[in-house]
């Protein structure tokens, strides 16, 4: 679609935008409104096989959205299709983000489901994000869930709770974020409660056989009270307990605090503050709690200025100052001081002739584009996302041979591997679109694409390729598993890489996947035919 077509097509947009009454917050209405407005644009973007239209369409849609908060069915369509196109790409992450945040905070309605794509949002901008972006994506995907995990604890739903936790805690980790000892301590202190509550479940079974067994009632009125901090509770259970205390404290704490005179506020003061000093982690926090509006309203009965005052005012002190310990929140670790370096030495010069071994120059952590990269034993791991893609640290300046040992193990879409040539670079696609095709990838002609057997997965493969791009034209031959697959001749100038595959610097090689869940390289080497590869750090 050319310039002037685009402008027209907008400028009718936003006059029938103005034009638009109230009626569009009908849902019907709003439909046919969103498509006379979009509808072409849409189905556009996804004939296009460019994610740049879809997220610039995306967009487009939360500008419209933004001017539209009081027609919540128009604004509900806008939102919801802008999230769904700008999630097709990374680029697109913070657009869809911020489409389901308008959305969720103009529709209460739709905020919980809102919530739940938004989750999805931030998951995948933290997992493709690096570096300082990946700490910034980890603590905003933490401010997402931990409202969740709340309200997942307020309703008992352990499980799911406990799900949750597990989850933070691998992010909070990944992001270095300075809340990981407080969601460590948040999550062992549920996984308590949950021991707890199958503690208190086994006693009184036990009690069901055995009644007059009095410790194991002392026990399940201990359990009561304190882990699941439940006076009343305790107290039905409390007849035939021989323990003093139990007997003296817990039938009047199951009353309101109004209800005890003045001494017993004292005494069931300091009483909840001694349970509260041997009570384990997570019921600390109810304990103190229960102290201290006891020693408030006896100070508040008790006005005489004496002894008595004096030690109900030394007992509240210290409750709060125990209680503010409990839920301040834990001290942000000192600034890492980064040592210091010795000068590395200079990596050596790949000359003509000789086989390197290129992925013992790899740091999955540096040199990950996007993507989830790691190493197990001497293998580098993809486990990948749309787009994935890895830099190979080492610049190529000539023709070459490369040679690599891979093997896909889940996931039915392509193995990307990105080819200098010449001074451009292209993408050789294995399996691409579901293992119907393979081959390079070019703006200018996608015929380049040819049909071969499909690529099995959890198979060993072995991919060889030979790039020669010094005379015109240039040719690169394809071999796998020892067969020659197909062989492309033309000209260099005409190379180009599809955006999700571009890597920051156009000489290196580079490894990764579209939509292929698992690959596993075991080996990369390359052998300079002519020219020099330059390694941009040593090995390892």
């Amino acid at each position: 679609m050319n310039r002037w077509c685009r402008l027209g097509g907008l400028a009718g947009g936003v006059l029938l935008l103005c034009m638009l009454p109230a009626m569009a917050d009908d849902p019907e209405k709003a439909a046919e409104t969103f498509r006379s407005l979009y509808g072409a644009d849409l189905a556009r973007v996804r004939e296009s096989s460019e994610n740049r239209d879809d997220v610039e369409l995306a967009g487009r849609l939360l500008e419209t959205a933004k001017k539209s908060t009081d027609q919540p069915a128009f604004l509900a369509i806008l939102c919801q299709t802008a999230a769904d196109l700008a999630m097709i790409h990374p680029v697109g992450f913070a657009k869809a983000a911020e489409a389901l945040e308008l959305l969720a905070g103009q529709v209460p309605d739709k905020a919980a489901a809102c919530r739940e794509r938004l989750l999805e949002v931030r998951q995948r901008q933290f997992d493709t994000a690096r570096g300082d972006e990946r700490e910034a994506a980890g603590e905003a995907l933490l401010d997402l869930l931990a409202p969740i995990i709340q309200a997942k604890e307020a309703a008992g739903d352990v499980a799911e709770a406990s799900a949750l936790y597990r989850r933070a805690k691998t992010i909070a980790r990944a992001a270095r974020s300075p809340r990981t000892a407080d969601i460590d301590a948040r999550a062992e202190a549920l996984a308590q409660r949950t021991r707890a509550e199958r503690q208190i479940a086994d006693v009184r079974a036990v009690l069901e056989k055995d009644p007059a067994n009095v410790s194991v009632r002392e026990g399940l009125v201990r359990l009561l009270l304190v882990d699941r901090d439940a006076p009343v509770e305790a107290a039905k259970v409390l007849a035939g307990c021989r323990d003093k205390d139990l007997l003296k404290y817990v039938p009047a704490a199951a009353r309101p605090v109004e209800a005890a005179p003045e001494l017993a506020c004292l005494e069931l003061g300091e009483w909840y503050a001694r349970l509260a000093e041997a009570a384990p982690p997570h019921a600390k926090t109810a304990m103190y709690a229960r102290a201290r509006p006891y020693l408030e309203r006896f100070l508040e009965v008790h006005v005489a200025t004496d002894l008595m005052r004096t030690r109900g005012q030394v007992a509240l002190g210290k409750v709060t100052e125990a209680a503010a310990r409990l839920a301040a929140p834990p001290p942000k670790p000192a600034p890492r001081e980064k040592p210091a370096k010795p000068a590395p030495s200079q990596p050596a010069v790949i000359k003509p002739g000789q086989w390197a071994d290129l992925l013992a120059l790899v740091d999955p952590d540096r040199d990950g584009v996007a993507g989830s990269w790691k190493r197990e034993d001497d293998a580098l791991v993809l486990n990948g996302c749309d787009g994935a893609r890895l830099a190979i640290p080492c610049e190529i300046e000539g023709d070459y041979l490369l040679r690599v040992e891979f093997n896909r193990v889940r996931g039915g879409s392509e193995v990307a591997f990105i080819l200098p040539v010449g001074p451009h670079a292209t993408a050789l696609l294995l399996s691409k679109q579901g293992n119907e095709c393979s081959g390079l990838y070019w703006a200018k002609d996608a015929a380049r694409m040819v049909t071969p057997a499909p690529l099995a997965n959890d198979t060993p493969h072995v991919l060889e390729v030979a790039v020669r791009a010094a005379r015109d034209p240039a040719t690169i031959e394809v071999r796998l598993d020892g067969h020659p697959y197909f062989t492309w001749q033309g000209p260099a100038g005409s190379a180009t890489v599809w955006d999700p595959f571009r890597l920051p610097n156009a000489k290196c090689m580079g490894l990764g996947s579209w939509n292929a869940m698992k690959v596993v390289f075991k080996s990369v080497k390359v052998r300079m035919l002519s020219g020099t590869a330059r390694p941009l750090r040593p090995p390892g």
